[in-house]
């Protein structure tokens, strides 16, 4: 029974908050496709590490707070990778 009540918290976590998340997500990638997938992705790492946060969490907080990293480290890869573009096609010429 416990377990059935977890799931059912989680639900409602994620029926309160997963379009707020995406939204938010989609204000740094511009990619709805891929704010959902992080957003997703974000509430399955918190579901895997439910057991192991302190009683204190904040679970839309944590939530978020792996979404705003997923994003911030996208964009980060993603400069890298204009950079190299950049400097490949500055060298070939």
């Amino acid at each position: 029974m416990e377990k059935l009540s977890k799931l059912s918290l989680f639900n409602e976590l994620f029926d309160n908050y997963y379009r707020q998340f995406v939204r938010f997500a989609i204000g740094y990638l511009k990619d709805s496709t891929m704010a959902e997938d992080y957003v997703s992705e974000a509430f399955i790492a918190y579901w895997e590490n439910r057991n192991t946060l302190t009683a204190d969490t904040n679970p839309p907080a944590y939530i978020l707070a792996i979404v705003k990293n997923k994003c911030i480290n996208h964009l980060q890869r993603e400069q890298m990778r204009q950079r190299v573009e950049k400097q490949l096609s500055d060298h070939s010429l």
